[in-house]
């Protein structure tokens, strides 16, 4: 058994998590869950309980998001690209690997900026 802050994808998420803390979810844990959550979206909160293991052996989803945070992070999870099925599907649609890139990009992009604005505004109204 090996302690999951030091497999190799945690690895992957703790040098992506500097994308996302602007976001206001920085954790190696929560950029994890997303990159796994390409797979399926129901995979990210299964991810999530498995790294978030607080004393007990419980997950602690608290000490990785505030409520404003938790928001943030489920406004990013509706929108960022489906799954890999749909990806497959929109691929052979689409007939191009390009396009299906390009499209899976401006989601990502997409995903993003909505969820930073929600998060600014949130912090505007006095949110934490």
């Amino acid at each position: 058994m090996v302690d999951a802050s030091d497999s190799i994808i945690a690895s992957i998420g703790k040098l992506a998590a500097p994308i996302f803390a602007p976001l206001g979810f920085g954790s190696w844990q929560a950029t994890t869950s997303l990159i796994c959550g390409i797979t399926a979206k129901e995979v990210v909160i299964s991810t999530l309980s498995v790294l978030a293991v607080g004393s007990g052996g419980a997950p602690d989803l608290a000490s990785l998001f505030s409520p404003l945070t938790a928001y943030t992070f489920l406004v990013f999870c509706l929108l960022y690209p489906p799954c890999v099925a749909a990806l497959a599907t929109i691929r052979r649609e689409l007939n191009s690997d390009t396009s299906t890139l390009c499209l899976m990009g401006y989601e990502l992009v997409v995903a993003w900026c909505v969820a930073f604005i929600v998060r600014q505004i949130g912090l505007m109204l006095g949110f934490s």
